[in-house]
């Protein structure tokens, strides 16, 4: 390679290296929910990660109280890089418990 192709080469691979590492602004407003309401009633978090996959036998009314207690838009984190909209449990539990928020 001569001269000209190596700079080239260092160049283009720093570019795209700085587009790599760059931050990305898609996840901008995915602000992640406090659980902190969900800890304090038992076998709540795990009625929600249940309800995550569509089973809604074990949502109890403590825990959509504590539910509705958050803040639209946040993001409840039921698996690793699976995470879900709050609104998607406040809607299942308006469903489950109709007329209680």
């Amino acid at each position: 390679m001569n001269q000209k192709q190596t700079t080239v080469m260092f160049f283009l691979l720093a570019l795209i290296s700085a587009l790599v590492f760059r931050q990305s602004k898609a996840l901008v407003g995915h602000e992640n929910c406090e659980t902190t309401a969900i800890d304090n009633v038992p076998g709540c978090y795990d009625a929600l990660r249940l309800a995550s996959d569509s089973d809604f036998r074990w949502l109890s009314k403590d825990c959509c109280q504590a539910v509705s207690t958050f803040l639209d838009p946040c993001f409840l984190v039921c698996y690793p890089g699976k995470s879900y909209p709050i609104h998607f449990f406040q809607s299942a539990c308006s469903l489950k418990f109709p007329g209680s928020n």
